[in-house]
């Protein structure tokens, strides 16, 4: 009977002392500030997901633009110079 007795003052016991306010007062503060961490992670990651859709929308603008220039200069190129005539008679000296 002592022994039976031993189990289960040594069972119960540990859960008496991890009962203790402190450690559950500690427990919940840390909790909220990890929540607290967490929501300011999740709105700066708004933020910065709003901020790469911009640049991403002026990528697209500049690479547009890019490429109707570099058509333009293509053209430039290919299309013949244009040398002036020369309009009238070189003199003798």
């Amino acid at each position: 009977m002592k022994a039976w007795m031993a189990v289960a003052m040594l069972a119960v016991v540990p859960l008496v002392g991890c009962g203790g306010s402190r450690e559950l007062n500690r427990a919940r503060a840390e909790s909220n500030v990890l929540r607290k961490d967490a929501e300011s992670l999740r709105a700066e990651n708004e933020a910065l997901k709003t901020k790469v859709s911009e640049l991403e929308g002026e990528l697209a603008n500049v690479s547009k633009e890019r490429d109707e220039l570099k058509v333009a200069a293509e053209q430039a190129a290919a299309a013949p110079a244009v040398v002036p005539a020369s309009g009238g008679k070189k003199r003798k000296k």
